[in-house]
């Protein structure tokens, strides 16, 4: 058992070694998430209302509804009339958000929620005990410490509950939201179904319309073979067999990957059981958010960002952060596992880190050799895992004032610096035949949350859109810009809206009657000061079509997704 050893210690050695989690991780992940900052709330819209727009003009032809998922809550009142306040942006309450476009009448209908109401309610009773975070450590003494850690031993390892046993909103699932997303096969099948996901092994249903959760489980659900604490947000899919794909990941006693596709009527097929690599080395547990997925395989990067302590420090800590450790120098493996089952090859490239992966597709060269390129967003380090507390809220321009000194805590810069830029959108070749890596390639530098025409799914494609930063100076606000990478000709469109606008996520929607690869628009939600608006974005010219006011707020959103009025999937997470 992953935590036999606090069971084999002395009571000494077990004092020490709270002690020195306490003083050495603990208290240093409490230098992050200092005072000087709140993140803003959302407020919630549970009932839908219908905005106008403000500027512009919708495309006649986007009917559709566009979903977003982020967290939406930071700042709890207590019945006591203190404020529990989550300092981390991954870790707020998770709010959905539905937009209901009609190009006909250039109407937006909005709505929004809550996702987490049970949590919510038992931090304001002082019910919360134990809980476990991305990033986020509340601040407690000594004795507090040890006791959240015993809350989270019973609850995660001596008393764990099936999921499928708890209420609807008792689980924050709040990273990537899906419809049409394929249900248990021994569930009563239904008609428009929407699940969110989040890098655990946790899912949860809400209603499409009203987003009011309605059930949480996890693939084990689906197949008891699927077990681990682990999971992608992003899962992958084939969009003419309507398959998914994933994995579980269980991080000790020995690291496990368990890979997997299943069907529209929820019926598992495991790929590959995956303990070691390719080679027989060891399989290390790497933090893996996305993955790609090719014609004839599923691609699973095994990046040198691993859970290096076998998961004792989120344990002790409550934080799944405190467990990650950067291996510098390491490379990243990537397994390649044929979609009819086997592992293929674990072929070694220079060490990266990917939160999120564009297209992926197979090429014969002249030798007759198979050839994989994949795209994604990659970083050289690991250091954007402590830069990402404040993720999405925009600074102001001022002069920069960082730490004067960083060392580096479990190869991670720190204290770190404020997030400047992404990482690079980068492409790599391999030859499967072969069995060996080829080449990597910078297409364009400072990229992420990439998305392209899901049409083009397995295909050679042009065009990539994604998110570029721009940081904060004495003289401009930071922004966060939208971008049109041509991948044949490393030409880069930029779309900027106005000083201070960060842009979430463009999701690229195409015209039903589509003349090119970029013929269609992309949407992406704005927030600018304490204003939020949904912009239509011209695909082709990268220029404003038009823009609804969401409301005199921000909200902060990681990924979406987009079905057309049929509830037909046009573009997902």
């Amino acid at each position: 058992m992953l935590f036999a050893i606090l069971f084999t210690l002395p009571v000494t050695g077990l004092f020490y070694l709270f002690y020195s989690k306490y003083n050495h991780i603990y208290k240093k992940f409490q230098v992050i998430y200092n005072n000087s900052y709140q993140l803003k709330d959302t407020p919630e819209c549970q009932d839908p209302i219908t905005l106008k727009l403000t500027s512009g003009q919708v495309p006649s032809w986007l009917h559709g509804i566009m979903y977003r998922i982020g967290p939406g809550k930071f700042n709890i009142q207590r019945n006591d009339g203190s404020t529990f306040s989550i300092k981390h942006a991954f870790d707020g309450l998770p709010f959905c958000h539905r937009f209901q476009i009609n190009g006909t009448d250039q109407t937006l209908v909005y709505n929004s929620r809550c996702l987490a109401g049970a949590i919510e309610r038992n931090i304001k009773e002082g019910k919360s005990k134990g809980p476990v975070f991305f990033g986020h450590v509340s601040p407690v003494s000594f004795p507090q410490f040890i006791m959240e850690a015993y809350h989270r031993l019973n609850t995660l390892v001596l008393r764990a509950k099936p999921e499928e046993s708890r209420s609807p909103d008792s689980r924050a699932v709040g990273v990537t939201v899906t419809p049409n997303f394929p249900l248990p096969s021994h569930w009563k099948k239904e008609g428009r179904t929407l699940v969110t996901k989040t890098d655990a092994n946790i899912l949860q249903k809400i209603n499409p319309v009203t987003l009011l959760p309605e059930k949480v489980f996890n693939y084990t659900t689906y197949d008891k073979q699927l077990k681990g604490q682990f999971s992608a947000a992003h899962h992958q899919v084939d969009p003419k067999t309507n398959e998914i794909f994933n994995f579980t990941l269980l991080f000790a006693p020995k690291p496990r990957m368990v890979v997997f596709s299943a069907n529209q009527e929820g019926e598992i097929k495991v790929l590959a059981d995956i303990t070691q690599r390719a080679d027989h080395t060891a399989f290390q547990a790497p933090y893996i958010h996305s993955f790609w997925l090719s014609e004839n395989y599923v691609i699973i990067p095994e990046s040198p960002l691993t859970y290096g302590d076998n998961g004792i420090n989120m344990l002790l800590t409550g934080a799944a952060l405190s467990s990650m450790i950067w291996k510098e120098g390491a490379p990243t493996y990537l397994h390649i596992i044929h979609r009819q089952g086997g592992l293929v090859a674990s072929i070694p490239v220079p060490g990266f880190f990917t939160f999120h992966v564009a297209n992926a597709f197979e090429t014969t060269d002249e030798n007759g050799d198979s050839i994989l390129t994949l795209d994604s967003a990659s970083f050289g380090t690991g250091d954007i895992m402590h830069q990402l507390h404040q993720f999405g809220s925009a600074q102001a321009k001022r002069t920069y004032t960082g730490p004067e000194q960083t060392t580096h805590l479990n190869g991670i810069k720190f204290p770190p610096h404020r997030q400047a830029s992404f990482g690079d959108f980068k492409r790599y070749k391999l030859n499967i035949s072969q069995k060996k890596f080829i080449k990597d390639e910078t297409i364009c530098e400072n990229v992420e949350f990439p998305r392209f025409n899901q049409t083009y799914y397995f295909k050679d494609y042009q065009f990539v859109y994604g998110c570029q930063l721009n940081a904060y100076t004495e003289k401009q606000d930071e922004s966060n810009g939208l971008v049109k990478m041509n991948l044949k000709t490393k030409e880069v469109t930029r779309y900027d809206g106005q000083e201070g606008f960060y842009c979430s996520e463009p999701i690229f929607v195409p015209h039903p009657e589509a003349k090119s690869e970029d013929d269609g628009v992309l949407l992406s939600l704005v927030n600018n000061t304490n204003c939020c608006y949904l912009v239509v974005v011209d695909a082709v010219k990268m220029i404003e079509l038009a823009r609804f006011t969401i409301g005199q707020f921000t909200a902060v959103t990681f990924h979406g997704s987009y079905v057309d009025h049929e509830f037909e999937s046009i573009n997902v997470n």
